[in-house]
């Protein structure tokens, strides 16, 4: 990559996306010279913005029209004009990865007026936006760069599973970005390498966050609009880092809160009433959402009282009415939900101590994947949490891990939002920083060994050339939980069984259990496809080795020819 000039990194989010950006000559002087795109302008008040809404607008071609604020926008004018069914609308679709693991080859998103488009066509697009955007404004600049001259960084969640990753990688790639030019970075490693480089204490001239000491343990808790994700690392002598346990956490973000006050809503119109005002007022459910982003922020550990939400009461009356043939009121006054909540106008007055309770059915959430962590014995010392991304930054949040955690110290950093995507620039500066993972998966290969009636399940026995077989065995080459350096090879050896074979094919299958031994196992989940091809084939068995590479944030494999030493190219076919 020594002829890279730019890094470029691209924070994919699941409520807002951005980018920063630093040229590597600058960042190998001073770290912290990192810039983030101020270019996003909000439509509404004409506010500059560190990022932008995860919005795409497509035409009825299918073409793209724009994305972000301006998206968000031009939708709302295309409402005014009741001109929807000539546009496709996609928001708040990145979650739709970690939900839907199981079919992303062929996932379908849903717009916001019901039509639905391939998911990695809308992923494509939206990543190409982000990126041609940045290169329009280094143009603008006056800094053109060639295709091989820029290094392109994009963020992932630690906690999705390489379906999820090869899935964003080929959206990369259909964006126009190179194979060769693309790393793919975890969201809490990316902040945590930021965060050593910044002033939490402006006191002291000393950066870094109070982890500098070498050997300090501490835990990274990324709380962004769809998950939580949470690492443990440990510093390393020369600046590097190194994971002490797997990355977990699940789907507690800040949009898990959205999802539980639009169920208060529900509840109140039911399920229907409410599916068909989303789908007939997009409008007004824009404004819904953007109403409880303020009403989130006004929950607080002391709050009392009431803390108001404005509704789009025009809008849910009426469809209240024409499919229930009662008013709102009416049907709020029905519900059980008026005991916790008032009706005054167009807005819901919710009791103080209801609207904490809502809140912690998420950081309930939050709390108890930190605990688990906290179990394990390479862990239990730790006693700094560092908390990043924009749900970090609720007082809700801080209170309760704070309350549930009290010997350990909380670190917020100023800019807790832009710590991934600025931290993704100094990863990809240098991929290195990580020194070593816990390695989250087991892989393995299909294979169809002779049948074992002591070690072997009957129902799997078969016959293949007259030799009894077990089908479906999950033939292990790395466990779940091993610790691995960057570059940690995994050699396996294949051979060919016919005469002039060009490829040695093989299933990649991985599982979150350290001991599967079956692919068919409700936890095993197919990676890919990966055909070894050979060079000059032979009538004679050819053998090939094969290195599985690990300790970076994807797996890589190489192959050798054993006869004559040749390389050997590969091919992984993903089943994203």
């Amino acid at each position: 990559m020594s002829d890279c000039l730019l890094v470029a990194a691209i924070d994919f989010g699941t409520t807002y996306s951005g980018y920063a950006f630093g040229m590597v000559g600058d960042l190998e002087n001073d770290p912290m010279k990192i810039h983030a795109n101020q270019a996003w302008v909000s439509g509404q008040k004409n506010l500059l913005s560190l990022k932008t809404p995860t919005c795409l607008l497509l035409d009825e071609n299918q073409q793209f029209k724009s994305f972000g604020y301006e998206a968000e926008n031009q939708y709302n004018n295309i409402m005014m004009d009741e001109e929807t069914e000539n546009y496709y609308y996609f928001y708040r679709f990145k979650m739709n990865l970690h939900e839907n693991e199981e079919s992303l080859e062929t996932m379908e998103l849903k717009e916001a007026g019901g039509k639905t488009l391939p998911a990695i066509a809308v992923f494509t697009l939206s990543i190409k936006a982000l990126k041609d955007h940045l290169l329009d404004m280094l143009d603008t600049r006056g800094t053109t760069l060639r295709a091989e001259e820029v290094l392109w960084v994009l963020t992932v969640p630690a906690i999705w599973t390489d379906s999820a990753k090869f899935f964003m990688r080929k959206a990369a790639l259909k964006a126009g970005i190179r194979d060769d030019r693309l790393k793919l970075a975890l969201e809490p490693e990316a902040a945590s390498i930021y965060c050593q480089h910044i002033h939490v204490d402006r006191s002291t001239e000393q950066r870094g966050f109070g982890v500098s000491a070498v050997g300090t343990r501490y835990m990274v808790i990324d709380l962004g609009g769809g998950t939580a994700d949470i690492t443990v690392h440990e510093k390393l002598d020369e600046g590097l880092l190194k994971e002490l346990y797997k990355a977990s956490g699940g789907a507690c973000g800040g949009t898990a809160m959205d999802s539980k006050v639009l169920g208060v809503l529900e509840e109140i119109v039911g399920n229907e009433v409410f599916s068909e005002f989303k789908r007939r007022y997009v409008e007004g459910y824009m404004d819904l959402l953007r109403e409880i982003e303020v009403f989130k922020r006004n929950i607080k550990p002391e709050s009392d009282g009431k803390i108001n939400m404005v509704i789009p009461y025009v809008s849910l009356d009426e469809i209240c009415f024409k499919m229930r043939n009662k008013h709102f009121k009416d049907l709020f006054a029905e519900s059980s939900i008026c005991k916790h909540i008032s009706l005054t106008a167009d807005k819901l007055r919710f009791s103080a101590d209801f609207a904490r309770q809502l809140f912690s059915s998420i950081t309930n959430q939050i709390v108890e994947y930190i605990r688990v962590i906290l179990q394990h014995p390479e862990v239990e010392s730790v006693n700094r949490f560092l908390l990043v991304g924009g749900f970090s930054e609720s007082p809700m949040v801080q209170h309760a891990i704070r309350t549930n955690f009290p010997g350990k110290r909380l670190i917020i950093p100023q800019d807790a939002g832009l710590a991934v995507v600025k931290g993704a620039v100094l990863f990809g500066h240098r991929p290195t920083s990580i020194k070593s993972r816990i390695i989250k998966y087991s892989y393995g290969v299909k294979t169809t060994p002779v049948f074992d009636p002591m070690v072997h399940d009957p129902k799997k026995r078969c016959t293949i050339d007259g030799v009894d077989r077990c089908k479906n065995v999950f033939s292990s080459f790395m466990k779940s939980g091993t610790p691995a350096e960057i570059n940690h090879e995994v050699e396996k050896k294949y051979q060919t069984n016919e005469p002039f074979q060009k490829t040695v094919p093989l299933d990649l299958f991985y599982s979150i259990d350290e001991n599967p031994t079956y692919i068919d196992e409700k936890r095993v989940r197919k990676l890919g496809k990966m055909d070894v091809t050979l060079p000059n084939p032979s009538k004679n068995p050819r053998k090939v080795k094969v290195l599985y590479v690990f300790g970076d944030t994807e797996l890589k494999v190489k192959a050798v020819d054993m006869d004559t030493g040749t390389s050997c190219g590969t091919s992984i076919t993903g089943v994203c």
